[in-house]
């Protein structure tokens, strides 16, 4: 019987991604076309964006690509939508690259930009629903010569001078049979493909639409454990090798959060998992920590921006930081720096 109702369900899925399918299939070539046309910015963008709807880790890429840039003589601007924030301005400044803390709660501007925000104390970091008034925003009030464009694979509605897309190897079917924005064959529009997190090409079926010449690999590095409790005394991850931890995280991909937590050795007693950019009340938070009294709680730096000082400053509450390494840096820039005016 359960086999039947679930061979139903999806079924019932078919049609609709069908329809979806052909919608942005039908969109994206209206754009190649030049029936549909995008604006274009007073600088050059470059787009981080997937194919599939939640993780493939792009906002600590959008952090390292802005990082490396800003490393290499750039001034650049990260620039995103502001996915769940309240703003609604026709642009926000959430960080701007000098005072050294965001501007704005992430209640305004959206966990993923605060954090970016956070993590980018030299780089202006705006959101706008149209990314193209932040962008203008970005030159005129920190003459920034370069846009960082996260999320933006299908944001075709602006010009991009180049298109990095991230595959993490869950792509599947269309939403709402599988997880797919749009068609895999969309993955010739990209000038960069970045592999996150395997080694195994196997996993990466879509690369045939891809030019292999730009195609690299990246992990996600553990870099450390913060506390609150000393203005974020910073411990090394291997330091909790062998030792029971309980998870707790509202991201797309918690998957991966429990897999680097036993790549680094440590005993996961329990996964708490809320759904992506869950906002947690303090009664829930209260539970958590009377069930897991004598277990350390790890977080990820995602959740960790919208949770409550109070919580934080709890001894056993710790946050896992992570950083983007690519595999052959130099060649990487090289193919970047092709597409950049």
């Amino acid at each position: 019987m359960k086999s039947y109702q679930n061979w139903a369900s999806k079924a019932l899925r078919v049609v609709p991604a069908a329809c979806y399918h052909a919608v942005q299939r039908a969109r994206a070539e209206a754009f190649r076309r030049g029936i549909l046309r995008g604006r274009k910015a007073p600088m050059p963008v470059v787009s981080v964006g997937n194919l599939v709807m939640g993780g493939s880790g792009k906002t600590p890429f959008t952090i390292y690509l802005a990082e490396l840039l800003l490393e290499r003589g750039f001034k650049p601007a990260v620039v995103s939508r502001g996915y769940r924030g309240t703003n609604r301005e026709r642009f926000l400044v959430v960080g701007d690259g000098s005072s050294g803390e965001p501007l704005v709660g992430p209640s305004k501007s959206g966990d993923e930009p605060f954090l970016m925000a956070k993590r980018l104390p030299n780089v202006p970091v705006l959101i706008g629903r149209r990314r193209i008034d932040a962008i203008e925003a970005a030159k005129r009030l920190f003459a920034c010569n370069i846009a960082v464009l996260d999320d933006g694979f299908q944001h075709l509605s602006l010009q991009r001078d180049a298109d990095i897309a991230l595959l993490n190897g869950t792509e599947d079917s269309m939403f709402p049979l599988g997880s797919l924005r749009e068609p895999i064959s969309a993955l010739n529009r990209a000038d960069i493909v970045v592999l996150m997190g395997s080694s195994e090409m196997t996993k990466y079926s879509a690369l045939h639409y891809a030019d292999t010449s730009s195609v690299f690999r990246c992990h996600l590095l553990p870099i450390s454990l913060g506390k609150n409790i000393r203005k974020q005394a910073h411990l090394s991850p291997s330091e909790y090798a062998g030792r029971e931890v309980v998870l707790v995280s509202g991201i797309a991909n918690p998957g991966r959060f429990r897999a680097t937590a036993e790549d680094l050795d440590w005993q996961v007693v329990d996964q708490l998992i809320y759904p992506d950019h869950y906002v947690f009340s303090d009664a829930e938070l209260r539970e958590i920590l009377v069930q897991y009294h004598d277990i350390p709680i790890v977080v990820t730096e995602k959740d960790w921006v919208k949770l409550p000082e109070w919580f934080k400053n709890e001894s056993q509450v710790l946050v896992l930081r992570i950083h983007v390494v690519i595999e052959d840096e130099e060649a990487f820039w090289a193919a970047l720096r092709r597409f950049i005016p």
